[in-house]
């Protein structure tokens, strides 16, 4: 379960901003994960609960939002969501030149400290 390596380094750079802004605690760690980061989200909300234990994010709730599969064109330049699980046609064009250009990663969107 990768989701505890996951954790354990989003409670590290939760501690250095912490630290970096003089905050005392975190209240609520706000992250975007990707349709296809490959992050399940109720393991990590539970992978979350059991490392906070002694850090600055102890009390701190975890929000998770969601982002969908963007697809961008190289043929047409067109930007948009995948419709269902087709990666690999621009959905303007049709094109198969196309790229995941966002919702394949996990982020640090912002921590609300104090």
């Amino acid at each position: 379960m990768h989701e505890f390596s996951i954790v354990s380094s989003l409670l590290e750079s939760c501690e250095k901003i912490a630290k970096k802004n003089k905050a005392n605690k975190i209240l609520v760690v706000h992250v975007e994960i990707g349709e296809r980061s490959g992050v399940n989200p109720m393991l990590l909300q539970s992978a979350f609960s059991e490392f906070k234990i002694g850090s600055k994010c102890e009390n701190a709730e975890l929000d998770v939002s969601f982002k969908k599969v963007e697809l961008t064109c190289k043929s047409c330049g067109a930007i948009g969501e995948a419709h269902g699980i087709n990666y690999t046609k621009c959905p303007k064009c049709q094109s198969e030149n196309v790229f995941i250009s966002a919702g394949n990663e996990m982020l640090l969107l912002r921590l609300e400290m104090e």
